[in-house]
Formats: C-alpha cells, sequence, structure tokens
C-alpha cells in the first residue's frame, strides 16, 4: 500500500512531456481565471495578475502583444529551436476577445433541420 502511495505521488510531480494545450478563454475571463481548472498554479504575480504559471511541471510567462493583432494575454513557454533556429514557443493558455460569431448560411440551416 505504500508503495502504490509512493508511486501515486511520484507520477502526479513528473512531467509527462505532454504538449501544452493551447485553451482558449476570452480575455474578461483573464482577472479570476482559476487555474486549478486546467491542473495550473500560480507561481508569481504581479499588480496586472498571474505573471508566471506551472503546469505539468513547466512554467509559462504571461506576454501580451505590442502589435497590431489586437487585444490578447496568453501563457507560453520556449521549447528548443526549428531548423532556421529560431526559438519555438508552446502556449498553455491564450485569453482574447471573442470574435464576431457569423450567421449560418441558409443552405446549412436547411441541411440541419432536416437530420
Amino acid at each position: 500500500m505504500a508503495l502504490e502511495r509512493i508511486a501515486a505521488s511520484l507520477e502526479r510531480l513528473a512531467p509527462t512531456n505532454q504538449p501544452a494545450p493551447n485553451y482558449q478563454k476570452t480575455l474578461e475571463e483573464f482577472r479570476g481565471f482559476d487555474w486549478a481548472t486546467i491542473g495550473a498554479s500560480v507561481v508569481q504575480s504581479d499588480p496586472s495578475g498571474a505573471a508566471i504559471v506551472e503546469w505539468d511541471g513547466q512554467q509559462f510567462t504571461r506576454r501580451s502583444p505590442t502589435n497590431k493583432f489586437g487585444e490578447a494575454i496568453w501563457f507560453s513557454r520556449s521549447v528548443g529551436k526549428d531548423d532556421d533556429g529560431n526559438t519555438r514557443y508552446e502556449r498553455l493558455i491564450t485569453f482574447k476577445k471573442a470574435g464576431e460569431v457569423e450567421p449560418i448560411p441558409d443552405r446549412v440551416n436547411r441541411a440541419i433541420s432536416h437530420s
């Protein structure tokens, strides 16, 4: 029984090397986000909120663009270099403004109403 508990504890602590999922949430959810819902915990915060979070034994740093791509906050980490020597990143989660929803075309509405 003791060995089973030790094994279970080690499995929880050891990173699984699975890729980060890049969860998508609205920008409005950032300030009050419950990190435990995605299995993460806040390692460091500042007046803007979570700054570094840990997930699956890896730390992800908060980023936000200062360019034309709009308002967004994401948490990412470097995962090495690509063939051209550029740094590759993976994202744990992205908070961004919800996009405009386009209406479903009439032909699609007709198709789903007949099914």
